[in-house]
C-alpha cells in the first residue's frame, strides 16, 4: 500500500468544529473594521478569576496562553460590568494590566464583554501600540457587535463540546469508539450519522467522505489490476513497448479517469497514481526483454521524490514516463528538474495527448520529450480529415527534426492506420493493433507473432522496408512506395463459462485477447 497522508470523517468534523477557526475569523474582520488597531485577541473565562488568551492575531499574535487576572485588568472589568472599556494609555491607567501590556507593547485598546445572558464568556480585545489610537466611533462600533461575536464565539465552543462527546475526548478513545473513524462505530447507521454531522458542520464533508472511503480502499490494493496496452513499431510490426493503464473493479463500475479525478479531488490524487505506478513496476521483471513499460503521472507525480524513489528500486531503464494533464502546470522549473532526474536514472520521458491544445504543444517545447503522442481525439477520423492528416504530419516533421518518436494513440480502424504508416509515424497504439491485457495475454499475442511466417506481432506491408516518410536524414532513400495492405484483427472473447486455448493443457477463466495478423491481399 502506498503511504499518504489521510483525513478521515472524525478529524473533518473536528476541524469545522474547531472553535479556533471561527474566533480567528472574527479577529480578522475586527482588524479590518478598525483600521488603526494593530492587534486583536479573544480572552475566554476559564475560571471566575482568570481570563487566558485563545486566539490573537496582527502584532500580539504571539500572545496566546496568556492568563489575565479578572479583578486587576480592564478586560476583566469590562467582563464584571458587561459594559465596553477604552483605555487611551496603558501606561497611566491604572484599571489595565501593566506588566501584560508592557510585554505586548499595549497602549490603547478597547475592550468588549462576550456574555450569553448571565454567563460570562470572554473578551474581544482590539490593541494598538500607539496612544490614544481608538475614539469613541470605534467604541461604539465594537460594543454594537458584542451580543454578534458573543454568539458566534459561544456556538463555536458548544458545537466543539457536543462533537468532541461523538468524537471521543482524546485518539485512543476515539479509536476504541468510532471504528474507521465514523461516529459511535463501524456500522452503516454509524456511517450514517457521521455524514450527517460532518454535512452539517461542513457541507460536503460527508460526500467528501465518502469518496476518500472509495479512494482509500483503493489504495489497499483492493480492486486494482493493471493491464498492458501493446505499443507496435508501424515499419516493422513488432511490439516494442507497452502501456501501463490501471483497472478498477470496486464499485461504482467506471472508468479509470474517474477514479483519478476523485482521487485528485480529495487531497489523494499522487497518491493513487503512485500507488498504480508501483502495481505496474511490480510486473516489470516479468516483461518479456527487451519491451519497456510506460506509465501515466500527472504533473504533481511526475515532479514528486516518490515518483523517483519508485524507480530506484525497479529497473528505471525500461521505463517511459508519459506526462499527462497538461492545463495547469506552473512552476516549469520544477517540470525541468524532474524531466533531468528521471534522465539521469535512465527512464525515458513522453507527453501524452498531445495535439488536442496550445498546452500540450507548449510542453513538448518545455520537455523536448523522446516521444510525443498523439491523442486519440486527433487520430479519430483521420483517413477523412485533411486538417488531421496536416497536424499529424507537422509533429512528424517536428520530430525528426527534434529526435523525438511520434506514437499515435487510439488506432480503430485499417483506414486510420493506414494513413499514419503513410505519413511515416513511427509507433501505434490502439485497440485495432491490440487492446489491453494481462501478462499472460501478452506473451500469448509475442507467442503468436513469434509462429508466424515472419518474427513479427504484425506482418508489415511490403512497401515498408524501413524507408519511409519519417526516415532521418542521412538514411537511404526510400524505395518506391506501394500502398500499405490493411491488418486484420483477430479478437477471441469468452461470454461466460472458461476458455480452452488449444496450447494450454487446463481452461482459463474468461478473459479477451487480442491477436494481430496481416491480410493476403495484393496491393492495389
Amino acid at each position: 500500500m502506498h503511504k499518504g497522508a489521510t483525513m478521515g470523517l472524525r478529524e473533518a468534523i473536528a476541524i469545522a468544529s474547531d472553535p479556533a477557526s471561527v474566533m480567528e475569523r472574527v479577529l480578522a474582520e475586527a482588524l479590518v473594521l478598525v483600521p488603526s488597531a494593530e492587534g486583536a485577541v479573544i480572552e475566554l473565562c476559564t475560571k471566575r478569576t482568570s481570563l487566558v488568551i485563545t486566539a490573537a492575531s496582527g502584532n500580539v499574535a504571539d500572545s496566546v496562553g496568556s492568563v489575565l487576572s479578572v479583578a486587576h485588568s480592564l478586560s476583566g472589568l469590562a467582563i464584571r460590568s458587561g459594559v465596553t472599556q477604552r483605555c487611551y494609555d496603558a501606561t497611566t491607567d491604572p484599571r489595565v494590566d501593566t506588566t501584560l501590556a508592557g510585554e505586548l507593547g499595549i497602549l490603547s485598546m478597547i475592550c468588549v464583554p462576550l456574555r450569553r445572558g448571565d454567563q460570562r464568556l470572554g473578551v474581544l480585545n482590539i490593541t494598538s501600540s500607539k496612544a490614544s489610537a481608538f475614539g469613541p466611533a470605534d467604541e461604539t462600533t465594537l460594543a454594537g457587535l458584542a451580543h454578534f461575536v458573543s454568539s458566534v464565539v459561544g456556538a463555536a465552543v458548544d458545537l466543539a463540546s457536543c462533537t468532541s462527546e461523538l468524537l471521543g475526548p482524546c485518539p485512543i478513545v476515539a479509536a476504541a469508539t468510532l471504528g474507521h473513524g465514523h461516529l459511535g462505530g463501524s456500522s452503516e447507521a454509524a456511517r450514517a450519522r457521521s455524514a450527517f454531522v460532518a454535512n452539517v458542520v461542513c457541507p460536503g464533508a460527508g460526500f467528501d467522505w465518502a469518496g476518500r472511503d472509495r479512494i482509500e480502499q483503493a489504495l489497499t490494493g483492493a480492486g486494482l489490476t493493471i493491464v498492458l496496452q501493446p505499443i507496435v513499431s508501424l515499419s516493422s510490426g513488432t511490439v516494442i513497448k507497452v502501456e501501463a493503464l490501471a483497472r478498477f473493479a470496486a464499485p461504482p463500475a467506471r472508468g479509470p479517469d474517474r477514479w483519478f479525478a476523485e482521487a485528485a479531488s480529495v487531497g489523494l490524487g499522487r497518491a493513487l497514481e503512485l500507488c498504480a505506478i508501483e502495481h505496474a513496476l511490480s510486473l516489470l521483471p516479468d516483461l518479456p526483454k527487451p519491451l519497456r513499460m510506460a506509465v501515466n503521472a500527472g504533473p504533481d507525480t511526475f515532479c514528486s521524490p516518490e515518483l523517483l524513489d519508485l524507480l530506484r528500486t525497479s529497473t528505471p531503464g525500461r521505463v517511459v514516463v508519459e506526462l499527462t494533464e497538461h492545463v495547469g502546470i506552473e512552476d516549469i522549473s520544477a517540470l525541468h528538474r524532474a524531466c533531468k532526474a528521471l534522465r539521469t536514472l535512465g527512464a525515458e520521458v513522453a507527453i501524452d495527448d498531445t495535439g488536442t491544445g496550445f498546452a500540450s504543444l507548449s510542453l513538448v517545447l518545455e520537455v523536448s520529450p523522446e516521444f510525443i503522442k498523439l491523442d486519440r481525439e486527433l487520430i479519430a477520423n483521420i483517413d477523412l480529415d485533411p486538417v488531421r492528416r496536416a497536424l499529424a504530419s507537422a509533429m512528424v516533421t517536428f520530430g525528426n527534426e527534434t529526435g523525438a518518436e511520434v506514437i499515435a494513440e487510439g488506432i480503430e480502424t485499417a483506414a486510420e492506420l493506414e494513413v499514419l504508416i503513410d505519413l511515416g509515424i513511427s509507433y501505434g497504439q490502439g485497440f485495432y493493433l491490440g487492446r489491453p491485457g494481462s501478462l499472460e495475454d501478452l506473451a500469448l499475442l509475442l507467442r503468436a507473432g513469434a509462429m508466424s511466417e515472419a518474427p513479427r506481432v504484425i506482418q508489415p506491408p511490403a512497401c515498408l522496408s524501413g524507408a519511409g516518410r519519417g526516415v532521418r536524414s542521412g538514411a537511404a532513400s526510400p524505395a518506391p512506395r506501394a500502398r500499405p495492405r490493411p491488418l486484420e484483427l483477430i479478437k477471441w472473447t469468452a461470454q461466460g463459462g472458461t476458455v480452452s486455448h488449444p496450447r494450454r493443457s487446463q481452461p482459463t477463466q474468461p478473459r479477451e485477447l487480442v491477436l494481430l495478423r496481416s491480410r493476403a491481399q495484393p496491393n492495389r
